[in-house]
């Protein structure tokens, strides 16, 4: 009874206080309406039954900044803008909202570069650079292109069945990850076996934990440690513990075996850490170095290899375009420049343009800022506004998927999947405020994905290897779904992770 009594108390006083909290200019930008005082509009956002679906047509009938209602009324902005996107993305008044940022720290520590802000990340970034630059990167291509054809070899032997890629394309990724952090090598088998249960188990969105983050949004400071604890962040704080016990392990044996002279130094990341050094004092320590190892191992794979799972599925679709780039592909043999051949970085912009992993990112306001667009929007209120004033606490959505399919980027069909548009220069040359063909799927500003490069590379890489060997078709009545969980994901009808395609070896490899 006691308990009860304590609980109505507080939630008459959540009430009373969200009641008495002064007006949000955000009100006044137009937006869908409410069907929800406790849920607002977020069940809708991010809750529907394929990623997207309620968002990318906001987008058409608000624009490319609407408002909508996060739980108990709380404003929140949805933005695709690129003036606004760019000047959110590298601006230190915004941060990651707290259900981001407690999750990076679960998953890949306090000290991780995700975690970080500031002059501490900037040093951090810094220090890493050494391991990202476009020369470091292509001295893996040998060691990639042998991944590939053990994947392929892997594919093989389902050659003529129905099968899930994904799994094979988490293996080869995964494999890919290790080459690029440790130079090779086996991990211990059941931390591969965690390390590839994290996104398809992640905590992601359900009603519950957007309440949960609705109610942590107005009282942060109560509810942080409430909402850690309500969670499921055991697996991820389980792999956490492990991949940094695995990286100081391994940097040590490295750093003992360059001080005894006994081997050169390796191309990968902790061999570079290693011997990046300032007089003689190491850039980064060992605590720094280590620290990085999950966020290496978990996001250095899982991101990429849910983008080929989704390639595959758009090449067994496009059966047209899927050929053509099969004979491209063989027209090069030995040592291959992968970025000289139109058709496959045509494919890989296109696949990472329809299918950012990270689709939208959550950020909160620092301190109070002013957000510039690039064309006017009409408030409720009748007034024309080329910028919008936003306080200290405020919460905004960067949509980076609808970004991604803004017409007057990617042309009148940027809802289709359509690869030729690289070709022909169809695509909005305007300055870039994305690494990478001015596509956000890497992000940018100063949190972008440091190992896009590499992710480019590995992509080219296995893509190549597979279509030159297989031909891939989706099976009758197949349902594949886009669900959000950290990032989008491939699903089928019962939400598991899956991408069914038929494969079968071309007959000039079998």
């Amino acid at each position: 009874m006691g308990y009860t009594l304590t609980l109505a108390a507080l939630l008459a006083l959540f009430v009373l206080w969200s009641a008495l909290r002064r007006k949000n200019a955000l009100r006044t930008i137009p937006g869908p309406v409410s069907p929800s005082w406790i849920y607002g509009n977020m069940l809708e956002f991010m809750l529907p039954p394929t990623y997207g679906q309620n968002e990318f047509a906001w987008q058409k009938i608000y624009g490319k900044v609407y408002r909508i209602r996060g739980c108990f009324g709380q404003q929140r902005l949805v933005i695709s803008d690129p003036l606004a996107l760019g000047h959110i993305i590298k601006s230190p008044n915004f941060h990651h909202a707290q259900r981001k940022a407690e999750a990076n720290i679960a998953l890949y520590g306090a000290r991780s570069i995700p975690s970080l802000q500031g002059e501490e990340h900037r040093r951090l970034r810094a220090g890493l650079s050494v391991g990202f630059t476009a020369a470091a990167v292509s001295e893996y291509q040998t060691a990639l292109e042998r991944i590939a054809a053990k994947a392929s070899d892997e594919l093989e032997a389902s050659s003529g069945t129905v099968i899930n890629v994904c799994p094979m394309l988490g293996n080869a990724a995964l494999s890919a990850a290790v080459e690029l952090t440790f130079g090779g090598g086996e991990l211990d088998e059941e931390l591969v076996g965690d390390i590839l249960k994290i996104m398809p188990r992640w905590p992601g969105q359900s009603k519950s934990e957007i309440l949960i983050d609705g109610i942590g949004a107005r009282f942060p400071i109560f509810f942080r440690a409430a909402t850690l604890y309500l969670r499921s962040f055991k697996l991820l704080r389980q792999v956490q513990a492990q991949a940094i016990r695995v990286g100081r392990q391994i940097l040590r044996e490295k750093a003992a075996a360059m001080e005894s002279g006994s081997v050169d130094m390796g191309h990968d990341l902790y061999s570079r850490l290693l011997s990046n050094t300032s007089g003689n004092k190491r850039k980064l320590t060992e605590d720094e170095i280590t620290a990085q190892t999950s966020i290496l191992l978990v996001a250095g794979h899982e991101t990429t290899a849910t983008t080929l799972a989704f390639g595959l599925l758009e090449l067994a679709r496009n059966p047209e375009f899927q050929q053509r780039l099969r004979e491209e592909l063989n027209t090069r043999q030995g040592n291959i420049a992968y970025d000289s051949l139109p058709l496959l970085n045509a494919f890989v912009k296109e696949v990472l343009r329809v299918y950012p992993a990270g689709a939208m990112r959550e950020r909160v306001a620092l301190r109070d800022d002013i957000i510039p667009l690039s064309e006017e929007i009409v408030t409720t209120t009748g007034q024309h506004i080329t910028q919008i004033s936003i306080r200290k606490g405020d919460h905004v959505a960067l949509a980076l998927a609808s970004y991604q399919r803004l017409p007057s980027l990617w042309g009148d069909d940027a809802d289709v999947f359509n690869p030729y548009r690289w070709i022909e220069d169809r695509v909005h040359q305007g300055e870039a405020i994305g690494p990478y063909a001015n596509l956000l799927s890497f992000f940018g500003g100063p949190h972008v994905c440091p190992g896009w490069r590499f992710a480019v590379l590995e992509m080219q890489v296995i893509l190549s290897a597979l279509i030159r060997k297989f031909s891939f078709t989706v099976p009758e009545d197949e349902t594949i779904l886009v669900k959000f969980a950290n990032t989008i994901q491939p699903t089928d009808a019962s939400g598991q992770k899956c991408v069914r395609l038929c494969v079968a070896q071309i007959p000039e490899h079998v």
